[in-house]
């Protein structure tokens, strides 16, 4: 029976955006893990590739942080509360991509250690592979659009753990763009190889003006006033 997934829609500066939610579980599962869970997994032996765990790991902690700056808000206003709703879902999402980032990267990983792999069975594996760093991608961009629209209602708390959500977040992005670049380094494909390098630095550079205002305001905020 195939697995039936749910459909979630994701509003961005850029369109909405339908992704899908299942209930696969890879054999090792990252949701839940604690943190420190995250980089065992990438330094143990079998941890591969880097970038690609590194990026799972970094897109956990961004979610944690923009966890604890949702709950640090507290006000009564109905459209912030949706907002901060539609954050809180966006992260549980982003945190099932991490499994999902895993599991699409599963045949890869057992097409590199076979002796004879043939060049169409490696292309496919690597475009199965690719799916989930851009999906990461859009989920960090969208949590960062999000946590613009409430983080001047809520206090120091907020702020620190919004901007330290920025931070993890841009670094979880470019985790992804160097596994994306790996991949299309190694494809037959040009064309298709350029096309996932390319649509995440397009959705980067849509929200650097933004990323860049955030982590301003966020930062003047927590300075101490001169006397």
């Amino acid at each position: 029976m195939a697995e039936e997934k749910k459909k979630i829609l994701i509003h961005t500066a850029d369109g909405d955006h339908v992704g899908s939610v299942g209930g696969h579980q890879p054999q090792q599962a990252l949701r839940g893990m604690p943190g420190k869970g995250y980089w065992a997994a990438g330094a143990g032996p079998d941890g591969l590739p880097p970038a690609g765990r590194g990026g799972a790991g970094l897109s956990g902690v961004a979610a944690a942080a923009w966890g604890v700056a949702v709950r640090a808000l507290r006000s009564d206003d109905a459209s912030l509360q949706k907002t901060a709703e539609e954050l809180r879902q966006m992260t549980d999402y982003m945190v099932f991509q991490i499994d999902e980032e895993l599991r699409a990267r599963e045949p890869l990983d057992r097409r590199r250690v076979e002796e004879n792999v043939t060049r169409t069975d490696l292309d496919s594996a690597l475009r199965v592979a690719s799916d989930i760093p851009n999906e990461i991608v859009y989920i960090m961009c969208r949590c960062i659009e999000l946590m613009k629209e409430v983080v001047d209602k809520g206090d120091d708390l907020t702020a620190c753990s919004a901007l330290a959500a920025v931070h993890l977040s841009m670094a979880a992005i470019r985790c992804m763009q160097a596994e994306l670049l790996s991949y299309a380094k190694i494809m037959d494909d040009d064309v298709f190889g350029y096309t996932i390098v390319r649509e995440a630095e397009l959705n980067l550079a849509d929200h650097q003006e933004l990323v860049d205002g955030l982590v301003e305001e966020l930062t003047r905020r927590l300075t101490r006033a001169k006397k």
